[in-house]
């Protein structure tokens, strides 16, 4: 029996430790590349940290988090994750609180642009860029 409120604490614990993907939005500004690792995707706090020519691949919001640091934490790996994912070698990020709005339960929404830089794009990603600007021509086309 002791087991098993273990058991159901830990699982608890960790369903406490996870992010709804409900309170997530990808927004496409780009292609998508080859996916990356995301250990290898950059962090950056400052657009003034981007140091070589890049292009922006789409923006990631990740909604209604606890302004607690180590959920923030979770909210950043995601958003390396997701980044990673699309083929970004870097995500700068932003926020959005809540409190400065007077919130009675401050939340934070996470704004995280995906970067892809230019110096590691490889034949494929070229045809990947090619495709989207193709594919954004078409839909203004068909939109008029």
């Amino acid at each position: 029996m002791k087991k098993l409120g273990l058991l159901f604490a830990l699982c608890t614990l960790v369903g406490c430790a996870t992010l709804d993907t409900s309170t997530q939005d990808w927004i496409a500004i780009g292609p998508e590349f080859s996916p990356t690792k995301p250990q290898d995707v950059e962090v950056l706090a400052s657009a003034r940290e981007i140091t070589q020519p890049y292009g922006n691949i789409g923006l990631l919001r990740i909604k209604n988090l606890k302004p607690d640091p180590q959920v923030l934490k979770m909210g950043v790996e995601r958003g390396k994750k997701v980044a990673a994912s699309k083929g970004a070698d870097a995500i700068l990020l932003g926020q959005y609180n809540s409190a400065s709005d007077g919130a009675q339960d401050p939340r934070v929404t996470l704004i995280i642009y995906a970067i892809k830089y230019m110096d590691t794009v490889n034949e494929q990603d070229i045809k990947a860029m090619e495709d989207f600007e193709v594919m954004g021509i078409l839909n203004e086309r068909t939109q008029d």
